[in-house]
């Protein structure tokens, strides 16, 4: 069945909640026209269309458009279809243009399962991608990282590695950063609080990580206590995400 631009919107119009949108509108800034699709249907809708492909190339122009759900459906896409790693490289690099809030940001990072089966492809270009300047590729590239990574001790390292490297000023980059550094000192505390200890980061995202690790309910009273002790007094107010 070819898929047409017109065909995919008349599908999301159909799933939408106009409610959902609103309530989804106030937790992005400056958002992009939302239909208010949840979550589940546009996963399933991208498992649908990524049986099409390869035979209906057509698709990924097809996806084109403002609204939020079909940027959202891109990057699903790409974690749904059978392709090698370069060709998925390749799809992410052109569509990180695409990623202009966290919402796209973050439903398209957790759908790259795939790459935690091959990662001495995927983390130097993670890691380099943490390096540049726009907002959200270097958060993509942090919380990519933290969603396939951090289960390892070597992931966790490099995840590290990558917050420090990360030197993009913008909001976005600095949570995504203060998001991975609680990751990691929940599952390898050790490791969290001596990375805390060294300073590597500017105030706001190091209170922030601190902040992050104490709202997580894996941490524990005694570690709470040790990571409050490190955050910086001084500091200016943190703004809140």
């Amino acid at each position: 069945m070819p898929y047409t631009q017109q065909e995919i919107l008349a599908r999301l119009q159909a799933m939408a909640e106009p409610e959902y949108a609103r309530f989804s509108a106030t937790l992005i800034p400056a958002p992009p026209p939302i239909l208010g699709v949840r979550l589940p249907k546009l996963r399933t809708l991208a498992r649908e269309l990524a049986k099409a492909l390869p035979a209906s190339p057509e698709l990924w122009q097809a996806l084109e458009g403002p609204y939020l759900e079909q940027a959202m459906l891109h990057g699903m896409l790409i974690g749904a279809a059978r392709m090698s790693d370069t060709q998925r490289r390749d799809r992410l690099e052109d569509f990180l243009p695409r990623v202009t809030n966290w919402s796209i940001c973050d439903s398209t990072a957790v759908s790259c399962k795939w790459m935690a089966r091959t990662p001495d492809f995927w983390q130097p270009w993670l890691l380099a991608l943490s390096r540049r300047e726009e907002e959200f590729s270097a958060r993509f590239a942090i919380v990519c990282l933290l969603d396939h990574f951090t289960a390892t001790p070597e992931g966790r390292r490099l995840t590290l590695e990558a917050c420090t490297a990360a030197s993009c000023p913008a909001l976005y980059t600095r949570l995504g950063i203060a998001w991975a550094v609680s990751i990691v000192a929940v599952k390898e505390p050790e490791l969290g609080l001596a990375y805390l200890k060294q300073d590597r980061l500017d105030d706001f995202t190091h209170n922030k990580s601190i902040r992050k690790i104490c709202e997580s309910l894996r941490s524990t009273p005694a570690y709470r206590t040790q990571v409050k002790a490190l955050l910086r007094r001084d500091a200016a107010q943190d703004k809140s995400r």
